[in-house]
């Protein structure tokens, strides 16, 4: 692998990990504001079921066998995160979908892609990279956050 590569691979692996290391700190000590809120949904379809995918705390942009979604957004700031797992046979049909989203751009790296999209003034980043654990499994984060 040229420095080339290794460049961008390490900063996408490291804020996928600090993406991660955040959510689960926050679930950890606690909310200690009332403006900060937490969410986990089973499934895709508990999800969309909630509303909070038309409410914009989570990607409207999803692959469909998503499960183990978690959320958590701040009210004060407009800003969320959140993590979510789904099947690496997904993997290319949801970048297929997210290719046809007006405006999305889509990018790839060895085993890690990106997609970067617009929807009612919120920009989501989403970042796919491979289960280290298990080899038929994908591992989503995103983040969300206005443009002003």
């Amino acid at each position: 692998m040229t420095n080339a590569m290794r460049r961008p691979l390490l900063i996408i692996a490291g804020s996928i990990l600090l993406l991660i290391g955040a959510f689960m700190a926050r679930k950890a000590i606690g909310s200690l504001d009332r403006e900060t809120q937490l969410s986990h949904y089973a499934n895709l379809p508990a999800a969309r079921q909630s509303g909070i995918i038309e409410r914009g705390w989570v990607p409207e942009l999803l692959p469909a066998g998503s499960k183990d979604i978690k959320e958590i957004h701040d009210l004060d700031t407009n800003t969320g995160t959140g993590t979510f797992r789904f099947p690496s046979a997904d993997l290319d049909a949801f970048k297929a979908q997210a290719r046809q989203l007006a405006g999305a751009e889509v990018k790839e790296v060895s085993t890690i892609t990106q997609v970067i999209y617009t929807r009612d003034r919120s920009r989501f980043e989403l970042v796919l990279t491979p289960d280290p654990q298990k080899a038929d499994v994908m591992i989503g984060v995103w983040g969300m956050k206005p443009i002003r």
